[in-house]
Parts: C-alpha cells; sequence; structure tokens
C-alpha cells in the first residue's frame, strides 16, 4: 500500500531504506535518550525477541524522513517506533504515517491502533493530539533514567471503529 499526500510519500521500507531509517531513528530518539534509554535486560530481551512487523517509511524528495513499526494482533495494530527526523518535525508526517495505518487498520478488519511510550519524555500530550487516549500507566523497569528515579510506561489507545469507538477484545 502506497500513499501520497501533497508533499509526502508514505510506503512500505524496504532493505534499501536500512541505512536511512537508522539515521531517522537516531536523530529522533537522541533527545529522548538522555530521558531514559533501555536497561541491560530489556536490551538483551529485544535482541532474543527481534520483533517482526511492518515497517513503514515517510520520504520527502525521495529521502527517508520519518519511519514507524506496527505489529498486527486480532484486534488491533500496534505501534513501535514512531521516529520523524527533528529536522521534518512540526510538519504533519507523524499524523500522515498514522492515517495510512488508520487505513490499513480499517482495511484489515482492527478496530484500534496501540502504543506506549514513557510519560517523562512529554510525548503523551502529543499523542492525545493525534487521538490517542491513556489506557493505562505503570512504573517500568525495562529503562532507566539518570535523571529520574521512576519511569513511567504509559499504554495507549486510539480508536479507529466509526461504529463503535470501543476497546478490542484483546490488548497485549
Amino acid at each position: 500500500m502506497s500513499n501520497t499526500l501533497s508533499f509526502l510519500t508514505i510506503r512500505e521500507a524496504n532493505a534499501e531504506d536500512a541505512d536511512e531509517v537508522a539515521t531517522v531513528f537516531q536523530a529522533a530518539f537522541a533527545p529522548l535518550r538522555a530521558i531514559y534509554r533501555p536497561n541491560s535486560k530489556t536490551v538483551a530481551r529485544q535482541s532474543l525477541h527481534h520483533r517482526e512487523g511492518t515497517r513503514l517509511v515517510a520520504e520527502l524528495d525521495q529521502q527517508v524522513v520519518a519511519t514507524v513499526q506496527f505489529d498486527s494482533h486480532e484486534d488491533f495494530l500496534s505501534l513501535l517506533g514512531l521516529a520523524v527526523h527533528p529536522h521534518f518535525q512540526r510538519k504533519g508526517i507523524a499524523r500522515g504515517l498514522l492515517d495510512w495505518i488508520n487505513s490499513h487498520a480499517l482495511a484489515t478488519g482492527r478496530t484500534a491502533i496501540t502504543l506506549q511510550t514513557i510519560r517523562q519524555t512529554a510525548s503523551v500530550p502529543l499523542f492525545e493530539k493525534l487521538g490517542f487516549r491513556v489506557i493505562g500507566e505503570r512504573v517500568t523497569d525495562g529503562f532507566e533514567s539518570d535523571i529520574h528515579t521512576e519511569l513511567h510506561e504509559v499504554k495507549m489507545l486510539r480508536s479507529i471503529s466509526a461504529s463503535n469507538g470501543t476497546i478490542p477484545r484483546r490488548l497485549p
């Protein structure tokens, strides 16, 4: 599935995108790493259980400027690592990626999109502006910080069912 907005092309990533995706991810997450980082237990678990999913890229003038991965579950899609290069933030690119995922979810019978974020990054209000709402929060033991004694992992949901707006039957 490919979607071209007035200035943006969104498509599934391919092997040739790996270096540009890594560059975008590193640039987008660099400011967040000053706030939190995965601890050694989480890094080891991620290495052992490499997540398979669909990775999207957003391009401007054939340059990858944003990326996100999502996993498919029976009733919902789960976002992982939404990253927009800092030079291209606040231009509607994240919204474009989410619109693509929303269309994909509707086409495949999913009723929601979920994600997890760290409250101390101030990303919760940004995701709320993109239609997500908080459905859970807990102190996380998977991340560490040099500036916070506790980090709070926030689970968020964006309902995409136009008919009922209910939470899917099974959430992770």
